[in-house]
């Protein structure tokens, strides 16, 4: 595995948390490195990261709100 690779791994709790739970991701990254790209879309799709998923999240925080907005009137 490329050093940059194994000092991200080591700087962040969540990479490590990831690998953890998937250590057959290692196999690949060791394999090529262009992988990680993939590693990082798949960890952000696992752990509800993206943009998408951070929408969709405040967008029912909202309803929650006005929900109970609704329900104190």
């Amino acid at each position: 595995m490329e050093y940059f690779l194994q000092q991200k791994l080591k700087e962040d709790k969540k990479f490590k948390r990831y690998f953890d739970e998937n250590t057959w991701e290692v196999k690949y990254l060791n394999r090529d490195p262009a992988y990680y790209k993939k590693f990082l879309k798949d960890m952000k799709e696992m752990y509800k990261e993206r943009p998408t998923d951070k929408l969709n999240e405040a967008i029912n925080t909202v309803g929650i709100i006005s929900s109970v907005i609704d329900t104190l009137k």
